[in-house]
Formats: structure tokens, C-alpha cells, sequence
């Protein structure tokens, strides 16, 4: 079919060529010598050559925009075919992985275990030596396996979501900017053209690509429903206007992993916990699954530990930098409003949009110091659990009193979720709503997401 499209597109534009390098030469003169009722059909011939040259001329630029335009439609078409056949065979593909908890077992079980081991060894070393292995150097390998153990419990289902999400949000932004440029080129568009647009192909263009925002507008509700429910499912209860809240901010991506690892974590616990009962009076099993539950505990410390700093030590931060460029703006629209009168009722519109900025900002500001307070008091909680646990790691010798402090600290972690999610509010009016998205899309871009 594509052949078949570019091939029209070749022809009709060779037409078109050989129309015009094949136009009658210039025979308004008749032959001299002959009378004047032959010279008046020689004139008429003639016109009727012409006449007949402009048609044919006509046909050929009507015949090569229908092609172009014929083929625009293909390419859209087959552009949502190819998307919907790649749907087809990624669900298909999905269907036939292996249980996503069986691959974070089978992956993050070697860093428990090589883990455990460090914490046994870093016991028998210096606190600090120049020619041999210490604490501090065994603590620096410990800290990279803690690591790479949460972005194995990050690992989820849910990440395809999200990126589909990021995948319809940019199709979005590029299908509205695609809406702009044909608005724009419209207005110096020509009624009828033999080689470029018109008006009447604009709005065909116009058309077609407000009905693509409709069905990616729909297409983003329908995965954001689903991912509200994914959510819920793993213990953060919320609504949809909260998933549109948690989505809009630079640390939503934060507080949807920590979820996901507080369930891994949680079914991670349950198997150690089997084990553990299973090992029966086997005490060396016995300690090794316990140990490696409290370097769970670590883990789950480490990245509420990396949130906590994020949120301080960069969201914060350029938060304040883009609230005080507003304000330095708006005062400088205060003093162009005194030095300009005339133009006061211009800048004064300016003089809105930074206000409505530094509010957001603020706002912006305070949701990110709650996040902040909440996290830190999930990790001090935390790490106070982790100390029972070490400790008791270091002193129980009956298997049996193992079985009931994991079982006991599994239930700890059913209620630290709630303590360590932020409350989410929805926003107070859609303008706001928009000023947190542009203040999050400036801080990604600034490197606040990474």
C-alpha cells in the first residue's frame, strides 16, 4: 500500500513536470499567406490549445495534491496501526514473563546474603587503619549493596504505567504543538493552490489533530484510573484527584517507589519469615534469614534516607530560586508600572502571572517540607526498629523466638506506610494546578528529578 501511495505521489509530480516542459510554443502568428476567415480559426485553434493546456495543468496540480494528501492520511493510519499492533505485542510479551516478585526474589536475595556477610566481617575490623581493610572501607561496600537492593525492590508492574503515562503526555504536548503550527500557517493560507496547502487542507490538519488530543486526553484518564487502582493495591489509598496531585509533582516518582518497595519488602518478609519456620532447629539458617530481614530494614532506611535529602537538598533549594526570580521580576514590574503609566494595564497582566507564580511556589514549598518532616519521621521510627532487630540478631539462640520476631516486626511495616506518606490535598483551582506543572517540569529540567 505504501509503494503503491509514493508511487501516485512520483507520477502525479512527473505529470506535472512534463505538463509544463511540454506547453505549445508561442504560434499566435499565423502562417503568413492565408485568408482572413482561415486566419480566425487559426486564432481560435490557438485559444482552444491554450484553454486545453491550463486544464491539463489544473488536473495535474489537483492530482498531486490529492496525493499528498492521500498519503498524509496513510501515514496517520498507518502510524495508529503500528502503535496499536505494538500495544498488542507488548501485552502479549507481558503475559508470558515470569512472576514479577520471583525475579526481585531471586535478584535482591545474593545482595541480602553478601550483605549479611560484610555486617558479620565489619564487626572484627579496626574503626580506621592505613594499611588494611577497616570498618569505614567494609561500610562503603555495604552502602553500594544497600543500593543496588532498592533499585531491585523498586522493580514493579507499575513502572509500565508510568511510562506510558510519559509516553501519552509526550505524544500530547507534540500533537498540541502540531495544533499551533497548523493555526498559525492557516491564517496565510491561500483558498485554492495548485503546489501548497490551503485553507480547506489546514483544517482538515486542524481537525484530525483535535480529535488525536481528545482520544490521547481519554487514553491518559484510562491509565491514570488504572494506576490509581495499582497504587491502592499496594497500600496507598487514593483518589483520583490525589494520583493527579502525586503526578504533578517532582518527588511523585519518590513516594510511588517507596511504596513499591515497602511491598516488596513486605512479601520479601514473608517468605524469610517461612524460611525461618521451616529451618526448624537449624539455628545457623535461623540467624542468616533473620539477618538478611534487617538488612531489608536497612535498605527501606537507606532510600527514605535518599528522599529526605533529595527533597532538601534539591526540590527546596530550587524551589526558593525560582519564588525569588518571580519576586525580582515582579518588582520590576511594580517600578515599570510607575516609570510607564500608559503601559500599566499590560504589565499588570505580567504582574499576575508572577504573583500567581511565587503563591505556587510557596505552596509548592510547604508540600515539600511535609514530605520532608513525614519522611524523616518514618526513618527515625525505622531506625529504631533496625537497632531491636540487630541487637537481637547478635543475642537469640532459640529458632522457635526468631519465628515470632519476624512475624512481629512484618507487622511494624504494615503501619510505617501510613506514617510515611504525605498528605496529598488536591489543588484549590485548575490555574493551579498548571502553575505546579510548569514549576515541575523546571525542575526536572534543572536536574531535580534525577
Amino acid at each position: 500500500m505504501a509503494m503503491r501511495f509514493v508511487l501516485a505521489l512520483v507520477l502525479s509530480a512527473s505529470a506535472g513536470a512534463r505538463a509544463q516542459s511540454d506547453a505549445p510554443p508561442n504560434a499566435d502568428a499565423p502562417p503568413a499567406g492565408i485568408t482572413e476567415q482561415a486566419t480566425e480559426l487559426w486564432q481560435r485553434s490557438q485559444q482552444q490549445v491554450r484553454e486545453a493546456w491550463e486544464q491539463s495543468q489544473q488536473q495535474a496540480g489537483d492530482l498531486l495534491e490529492r496525493s499528498r494528501s492521500t498519503a498524509d492520511d496513510w501515514w496517520q493510519r498507518s502510524r495508529d496501526l503500528t502503535l496499536d499492533a505494538w500495544e498488542s505485542t507488548r501485552d502479549a510479551l507481558d503475559s508470558q514473563e515470569p512472576d514479577p516478585f520471583g525475579q526481585v526474589w531471586t535478584r535482591v536475595v545474593p545482595k541480602l546474603e553478601e550483605t549479611v556477610a560484610l555486617e558479620e566481617a565489619q564487626r572484627d575490623l579496626p574503626q580506621r587503619a592505613w594499611f588494611q581493610r577497616d570498618q569505614a572501607d567494609v561500610q562503603d561496600e555495604i552502602n553500594a549493596l544497600l543500593d543496588a537492593s532498592v533499585a531491585i525492590l523498586a522493580t514493579s508492574p507499575m513502572q509500565q504505567y508510568r511510562e506510558r503515562l510519559r509516553e501519552l503526555q509526550e505524544q500530547l504536548e507534540a500533537t498540541r504543538q502540531e495544533l499551533d503550527r497548523y493555526r498559525q500557517a492557516r491564517i496565510a493560507a491561500p483558498e485554492k493552490s495548485l503546489t501548497g496547502k490551503t485553507v480547506a487542507d489546514y483544517d482538515r490538519l486542524i481537525d484530525e489533530r483535535s480529535r488525536n488530543i481528545e482520544r490521547l486526553k481519554q487514553a491518559l484518564a484510562e491509565v491514570k484510573r488504572d494506576f490509581a487502582a495499582e497504587l491502592r493495591g499496594i497500600g496507598l489509598e487514593l483518589d483520583d484527584e490525589q494520583v493527579e496531585f502525586l503526578l504533578s509533582t517532582v518527588v511523585g516518582d519518590n513516594i510511588v517507589d517507596l511504596g513499591i518497595v515497602f511491598d516488596n519488602v513486605k512479601a520479601v518478609t514473608l517468605q524469610l519469615e517461612q524460611l525461618v519456620r521451616d529451618s526448624g532447629e537449624d539455628l545457623q539458617s535461623a540467624r542468616r534469614y533473620y539477618g538478611m530481614y534487617v538488612v531489608l530494614l536497612r535498605a527501606l532506611n537507606r532510600m527514605h534516607l535518599d528522599v529526605e535529602q533529595a527533597i532538601e537538598q534539591r526540590y527546596i533549594p530550587q524551589i526558593n530560586a525560582i519564588a525569588e526570580r518571580a519576586e525580582a521580576l515582579a518588582e520590576d514590574t511594580r517600578t515599570l508600572q510607575r516609570q510607564h503609566p500608559e503601559k500599566r494595564a499590560i504589565l499588570a497582566g505580567n504582574l499576575e502571572a508572577q504573583q500567581l507564580t511565587i503563591a505556587a511556589a510557596g505552596v509548592y514549598r510547604d508540600y515539600l517540607k511535609q514530605q520532608a518532616a513525614q519522611v524523616r519521621q518514618a526513618r527515625q521510627t525505622l531506625e529504631q526498629d533496625i537497632a531491636t532487630a540487630w541487637n537481637t540478631y547478635e543475642t537469640v539462640r532459640v529458632s522457635g523466638e526468631l519465628v515470632d520476631l519476624v512475624r512481629s516486626s512484618r507487622q511494624l511495616l504494615d503501619g510505617l506506610l501510613d506514617r510515611q506518606v504525605p498528605a496529598l490535598r488536591p489543588f484549590q483551582n485548575l490555574e493551579m494546578q498548571r502553575e505546579f506543572a510548569k514549576l515541575t517540569e523546571q525542575l526536572r529540567a534543572s536536574g531535580g528529578a534525577e
